[in-house]
C-alpha cells in the first residue's frame, strides 16, 4: 500500500521546452544541437559523458533506469553527463551555457513528472554519484552530496545516533526535496526540511561555486528554501544535526468502511501539535483503492521517542477494527525503509495537492469527492492505485520558517493548522494517462471548491505533490514571488536556469 503522491506531464514538458527555445531567441541566441553539446562536454569530461545503450546511461544507480516513474523513465537525453565534484558540476554548467544547451539536472529522480528532471533533445546532468555523508567532528553538522538519497543519510546518522530533518520516503533524493520545501517526521520541532539547512553549495550559471548561508549570499540562501532548480546547481547541503535515539510507530491498516471515524480524531491531533502539546508526533493519514487489493485506509502514526502509545496519538492507535498492525520501536532507517516498499519504481505516477484549514466537515468533503471519483476507475483502468492522504501542517512547523533564517514558502502561525492533501495514482498503459489527468484535475477542481465554499483554502502549493499544470512558485505569495525574482536576476544575470533548463518549475512572470 502506497502512502506518497504524484503527476503526468508530456504535454507540459513539451510547451516548456518550446518556451525556453522561444525565450532562447528573445535574448538573441540560437539553441545549439544536442549533438554538438555533448561533443563540447567530451571535450572537457570525456570520461564522465554517457550516451544512450551505455551501460553507465542506463545503469539504476546514476541512468536514465534509476528515476522512479516511468514517464521520466522514458525519456532519452542525447546525452548524460556524472560529476563526481562541484567542480565537474561548474565544467559542465559553464560549457552547456557557453554552448547554449538545454540540460536537466537530476538528484534523486523521485518527481514524478516527464521532464522534471530529464530532458528530450537535450543534456541531463546526474548528480547520483555525488553522494557522500559526512559529520563534522562536534556532530551538529552533516554534509550531504546532492546526490544522495535519504536512506544513505539515515544508514550513517542512526549507526551514530543522530538525525536531521529529512524525508520519510529512503529512496527519495536529498536534493529535490530539500528544495521543494520537505515534510518531515520532525516537523513539529524543526519545521520543513529546508528550515534545517545551515548551508548551501551552489554552482551558479557562471560556473563560480558559492556558499550560501545566513552570513554569506543569504538572499539566495532564503530563496533556495522552496525555490527549487531555479538558482544554480545545489552540490551539497550541510544539515543541522542533533542526538536521536529509536523511533516508535508504523501501520495501521482499517477498512474504508471507518473513513468518517477519522476526521475529527485528526482535527484533534493537528490542534493539539500546533498548540505544542507534544512535538515529537506526526501521522500521515491515506485512503488507498487499489484493483488488487481493495479499498483500505492506512494510518502511519511516528513518535520520535522509543516511547509507546503516546496520548497525543492515542485517537489512532486505539481505532478498531484493524486489519494490520506494526506499530514498533526502531529507527529512521527501518520507517523510511518500510514507506519506500509501498513505492515501488516502473509505474506511471501522478500527483496533485492543495492546502486547506483544520475542519473535519472539509476533510470528510474531499473524502466524500475522491471517492466518488476513484470507486469508478477501479473497473476501467488496469493495475491502478488511487491514493487520498491528509497530512498535517501544524502552526508548531509553520513558526519554524522564521526562527531559522527564513524560507520563500510564505507559510506562518497565521494561516492556523493546516493539511496538505495530497491525491497520487499508480498505473502501468499509457493509454490510461489522459483519463486520469483528467480525473486528477477533476479532484483539484472540487476539492478547491470545497474549501473555497468554508472559506478553508490556503493558497500554498506544496511543490513537492504539485501537478505540472500547479503554480507552486506563484502560491508563496508577491513578497516572496517578487524576492525569487530578484534573486534569479543577481545571481544568473543570463536566466540560464529559467531559458536553459525547462524541467520543473519555473518563476513565474
Amino acid at each position: 500500500m502506497r502512502l506518497s503522491f504524484l503527476s503526468d506531464a508530456t504535454a507540459l514538458l513539451v510547451c516548456t521546452t518550446f518556451f525556453s527555445r522561444a525565450c532562447a531567441q528573445s535574448y538573441g541566441q540560437s539553441l545549439n544541437s544536442s549533438a554538438f553539446c555533448c561533443k563540447l562536454l567530451s571535450s572537457q569530461l570525456a570520461s564522465q559523458v554517457s550516451y544512450p545503450g551505455s551501460s553507465v546511461y542506463i545503469s539504476e544507480t546514476n541512468g536514465s533506469a534509476s528515476y522512479w516513474s516511468q514517464q521520466e523513465a522514458s525519456i532519452m537525453s542525447n546525452c548524460r553527463v556524472t560529476p563526481t565534484c562541484a567542480e565537474d558540476v561548474s565544467t559542465a554548467v559553464k560549457e552547456l551555457t557557453r554552448g547554449n544547451c538545454l540540460f536537466a539536472v537530476r538528484g534523486g529522480g523521485h518527481t514524478p513528472f516527464a521532464g522534471a528532471a530529464n530532458i528530450e533533445n537535450g543534456v541531463t546532468i546526474d548528480l547520483g554519484s555525488m553522494n557522500q555523508v559526512t559529520v563534522n567532528g562536534n556532530q551538529t553538522i552533516t554534509s550531504v552530496g546532492a546526490g544522495a538519497r535519504w536512506v544513505d543519510v539515515y544508514t550513517k546518522l542512526d549507526a551514530m545516533n543522530l538525525a536531521v530533518s529529512g524525508g520519510r520516503v529512503s529512496d527519495v533524493g536529498v536534493g529535490g526535496l530539500t528544495l521543494g520545501g520537505g515534510l518531515s517526521f520532525f516537523a513539529p520541532q524543526h519545521g520543513f526540511v529546508c528550515d534545517g539547512v545551515e548551508n548551501h553549495q551552489v554552482v551558479l550559471a557562471s560556473g563560480q561555486i558559492v556558499n550560501a548561508n545566513v552570513y554569506e549570499n543569504a538572499d539566495l540562501h532564503q530563496a533556495l528554501k522552496g525555490g527549487s532548480n531555479d538558482f544554480g546547481v545545489v552540490t551539497r547541503f550541510d544539515l543541522k544535526t542533533f542526538p536521536q535515539g529509536g523511533f516508535w510507530g508504523g501501520i495501521i491498516v482499517l477498512p474504508i468502511t471507518s473513513a468518517q471515524e477519522q476526521f475529527q480524531p485528526l482535527v484533534d491531533f493537528n490542534s493539539a501539535s500546533g498548540a505544542g502539546v507534544d512535538p515529537y508526533a506526526t501521522v500521515i493519514n491515506a485512503y488507498v483503492y487499489s484493483n488488487s487489493t481493495g479499498s483500505l485506509i492506512t494510518n502511519f502514526p511516528v513518535y520520535t521517542k522509543p516511547e509507546p502509545y503516546p496520548a497525543i496519538l492515542q485517537n489512532f492507535t486505539n481505532m478498531q477494527p484493524q486489519l494490520e498492525n506494526g506499530l514498533e520501536t526502531t529507527n529512521l532507517t527501518t520507517f523510511t525503509n518500510e514507506l519506500n516498499g509501498d513505492e515501488p519504481n516502473g509505474f506511471r505516477q501522478l500527483w496533485a495537492t492543495l492546502t486547506i484549514g483544520n475542519d473535519a466537515e472539509l476533510l470528510s468533503n474531499i473524502f466524500n469527492a475522491s471517492d466518488s471519483l476513484a470507486n469508478p476507475l477501479l473497473s476501467l483502468v488496469a493495475n491502478l492505485q488511487w491514493t487520498l492522504a491528509f497530512q498535517a501542517v501544524p502552526m508548531s512547523a509553520s513558526s519554524q520558517g522564521a526562527a531559522n533564517g527564513g524560507n520563500v514558502l510564505g507559510l506562518s502561525p497565521s494561516d492556523g493548522n493546516l493539511f496538505i492533501v495530497n491525491l497520487g495514482i499508480q498505473w502501468t498503459d499509457e493509454a490510461d494517462d489522459a483519463r486520469l489527468n483528467v480525473a486528477a484535475e477533476e479532484f483539484l477542481s472540487q476539492a478547491t471548491q470545497l474549501a473555497n465554499t468554508k472559506g478553508l483554502l490556503n493558497d500554498f502549493v506544496y511543490l513537492n505533490y504539485a501537478l505540472p499544470t500547479q503554480n507552486p512558485l506563484g502560491s508563496y505569495g508577491s513578497e516572496n514571488l517578487q524576492k525569487l525574482r530578484e534573486v534569479s536576476r543577481k545571481y544568473d544575470p543570463g536566466q540560464v536556469f529559467q531559458r536553459l533548463v525547462p524541467g520543473g518549475f519555473k518563476i513565474p512572470n
